[in-house]
């Protein structure tokens, strides 16, 4: 008894001090807000989850499409009919229009590796495909809206992105001019409105589109693209060729050239 009345009264002089209670409701307080910000949270990882595309595609080889017979066409009905507004990043271009090229994004300032069409009244359109061939890839991505790649074989790949539909699928064979999608606008480039974002690639690098029009598939691979690794790969072969044969051997008739004198007039900018 005497321990239960000793417990009571330190209990009882305990919370006549001033600065129990405020401790007791800030451990109050504190305890519900990290339950409010644990529950939030996990909202926003369900959001995450809502707008995420499932598991990436992967490529799978597929049987090569003839198309001996075609040559890349632009991804709209009509070129007249829309604005292109924004070209191909090139490298050797003059200084403006290689700032025209450029998409800034999420505070930084990206190349584009495409070119992209918008309808002059901002209105959506369907997307042709520029040649036959094979989907390797279609797909809704967060940033780029659906995204749709076509294989045309010889390591020359379409892309196309910036789609609010998809009319394909993954492993689908199609022909030059079917529709694969619509136009729709993206999270990438806002500026662009509603576009389509069309680029082509020749063994990984993309090359400018306007420069593979009506051209073919051979006549394409034949073509060097003007990329970061080819240009690469001409400074390592130029370093190569500027390199001395290390097994050439030095000629017997030539005389080691000997030390001349210095003249007055060299020895002016010198000191002791």
């Amino acid at each position: 008894m005497k321990e239960e009345k000793n417990s009571s009264n330190k209990i009882q002089n305990l919370m006549r001090k001033r600065w129990v209670l405020p401790s007791v409701y800030l451990a109050a307080a504190a305890g519900l807000l990290s339950t409010v910000l644990f529950l939030q949270s996990g909202e926003d990882t369900e959001r995450e989850l809502e707008i995420s595309e499932g598991p990436e595609q992967t490529e799978e080889p597929t049987a090569p499409v003839d198309v001996a017979n075609e040559s890349f066409h632009l991804p709209v009905e009509n070129e007249t009919d829309f604005d292109r507004v924004g070209i191909f990043y090139d490298a050797q271009a003059e200084a403006d229009e290689q700032e025209q090229a450029i998409v800034y994004f999420n505070n930084m300032y990206v190349e584009n590796k495409g070119i992209d069409f918008a309808s002059k009244d901002q209105s959506e359109f369907p997307v042709m495909a520029s040649m036959s061939g094979n989907v390797t890839k279609a797909m809704k991505d967060s940033l780029l809206g659906y995204v749709v790649e076509v294989d045309h074989g010889d390591g020359v790949v379409t892309h196309y992105s910036s789609l609010s539909s998809m009319e394909v699928e993954q492993g689908q064979e199609i022909s030059q001019g079917d529709v694969i999608g619509e136009a729709g606008s993206n999270s990438y480039n806002q500026e662009a409105g509603v576009h389509v974002h069309f680029e082509v690639r020749q063994d990984g690098i993309a090359v400018n589109p306007m420069d593979a029009i009506e051209k073919s598939v051979e006549d394409l691979a034949a073509f060097a693209p003007q990329g970061e690794e080819k240009e690469k790969e001409k400074e390592n072969e130029k370093e190569e060729n500027e390199k001395p044969d290390e097994n050439q051997k030095p000629d017997e008739n030539e005389k080691p050239e000997e030390n001349e004198p210095s003249s007055e007039n060299d020895l002016e900018g010198t000191t002791e």
